[in-house]
């Protein structure tokens, strides 16, 4: 005789405490925030922050003007190098203001590149007015200017110290770092010539 024993009741499956699956949920999702946002944390210089001004550098009488200390800035090189206008103590230093909007500027960069060829100890510093690297540095490349170095003033900080109030002005820095001749218009190549002989 079979004896009739009452059916087991039904075990519902067992669930994680609700704190336990938030702690599982926010683990989850700050994992993959941080995966997200390592790549732009952790990463060295590019072509696009380098050359970006990111010091200006005090120093007792800098000015932009004949006779005075050039106004000293910090940039990152493309290599990664940390970079300031006197790290080119030794060499003349054309520093060239400008912007792809000005038609002048311009005009002017295939002489500037010439010249740069061809004067080995001659740095031409291309400070771009607050635009985006990657414009400046098209600009730059669509014309072939390999010789010149663009440097970005992306807050206008450094195009303020020197006193720039017209695009292009150009400074000749001789190799103590004082500035020696200016031009506040387009220039010939004859003209930087003469620029870079009065610093010299």
């Amino acid at each position: 005789m079979t004896v009739a024993t009452a059916p087991e009741p039904e075990r519902e499956p067992t669930a994680l405490p609700r704190w336990i699956a938030a702690i599982i949920i926010g683990a989850i999702a700050l994992a993959s925030l941080a995966a997200l946002l390592w790549p732009l944390l952790n990463k060295p210089a590019t072509v696009t922050d380098a050359g970006v001004i990111r010091a200006q550098i005090e120093a007792d009488g800098a000015a932009g003007r004949i006779g005075a200390p050039a106004p000293d800035f910090e940039w990152t090189s493309l290599d990664g190098q940390t970079l300031r206008l006197s790290t080119y103590r030794g060499k003349v230093v054309v520093v060239n203001f400008w912007a792809t909007w000005c038609p002048p500027c311009r005009e002017e960069m295939p002489a500037l590149q010439r010249v740069a060829a061809s004067e080995p100890d001659v740095v031409v510093l291309e400070v771009d007015l607050m635009e985006p690297g990657d414009k400046a540095r098209s600009f730059l490349d669509s014309l072939g200017l390999d010789r010149l170095q663009p440097v970005l003033d992306g807050d206008g900080a450094t195009t303020r110290r020197f006193g720039v109030l017209s695009l292009p002005s150009t400074f000749f820095v001789d190799k103590t770092g004082v500035i020696r001749h200016l031009e506040l218009t387009a220039m010939s190549e004859a003209q930087i010539r003469t620029g870079i002989q009065k610093a010299r």
